[in-house]
């Protein structure tokens, strides 16, 4: 795929900060930073997304927010789960929901499945996106399979890789060596959704991604054209990545 340009790459990422003791000025620091960067949207957690809607609206940015829901986890239930997401409703443009990763390696996929489509009927009917974190560093292939055929059948807007914050430990032991987005993962999760019909879910990419290059070789993987509406980039090194690609602001 031929390199759409240093902005329109900026331009799909979600800005991120999802620390716990990220503080109400390092909130402050990441939507000003968005903005002078051009990213597309801020990720961070629920706590702030008031405060963050408030900044972005004081001082005319364009930015959308993204607020994670049962996030890094994915423990709650269905009945938790829809209720962050309700109280998000007005605040929020997305919301950035782990999988119930317990059900995953039970094998349950039919809840899964259930769950998922509560959550994106939740999210939709306050206006808001779904993209569905399926946390591949704790996931075999056959249950990625399976994982991303619950997302693309849930109605879901998004599937994403990783959280970023996957226990290394446990990854290693089932095999994978890297807790956060893989080509091979981003390639099985295009070949998943051309097989089901539902190539028009988007797909995000997060956890590790640090450089120019690796979301040119991660888009290129996805099978997606290079806007927001269809591929992201979760990324907290924003800066460097502009760095990379010459864009200096």
């Amino acid at each position: 795929m031929e390199d759409p340009g240093a902005k329109s790459i900026v331009g799909l990422i979600d800005h991120t900060l999802l620390k716990p003791y990220a503080s109400k000025r390092d909130i402050e620091s990441l939507v000003s930073d968005a903005h002078r960067f051009g990213t597309y949207s801020v990720c961070i957690n629920p706590v702030y997304a008031k405060y963050a809607k408030e900044l972005i609206s004081k001082n005319g940015y364009s930015l959308k927010i993204a607020a994670v829901a049962d996030f890094p986890l994915g423990s709650c239930s269905t009945m938790q789960r829809r209720s962050m997401i309700r109280s998000l409703a007005g605040t929020s443009d997305e919301i950035d929901a782990v999988v119930q990763v317990g059900l995953v390696k039970s094998g349950n996929f039919a809840a899964v499945l259930e769950d998922l489509q509560q959550l994106v009927g939740e999210a939709h009917a306050g206006g808001m996106r779904l993209k569905a974190i399926t946390e591949d560093a704790y996931l075999t292939v056959a249950e990625k399979e399976k994982v991303y055929e619950a997302v693309f059948m849930s109605g879901a807007d998004f599937i994403k890789t990783s959280t970023g914050f996957a226990d290394s430990a446990y990854a290693s032991s089932i095999g994978n060596g890297s807790t956060g987005a893989e080509i091979e993962s981003v390639r099985l999760m295009h070949d998943v959704a051309e097989r089901l019909g539902k190539g028009d879910v988007g797909i995000k990419v997060a956890g590790g991604v640090k450089t120019y290059a690796q979301i040119l070789e991660l888009l290129e993987a996805s099978g997606r054209d290079p806007v927001p509406e269809r591929f992201r980039v979760g990324a907290s090194g924003t800066k460097s990545i502009c760095e990379e690609a010459g864009i200096k602001r």
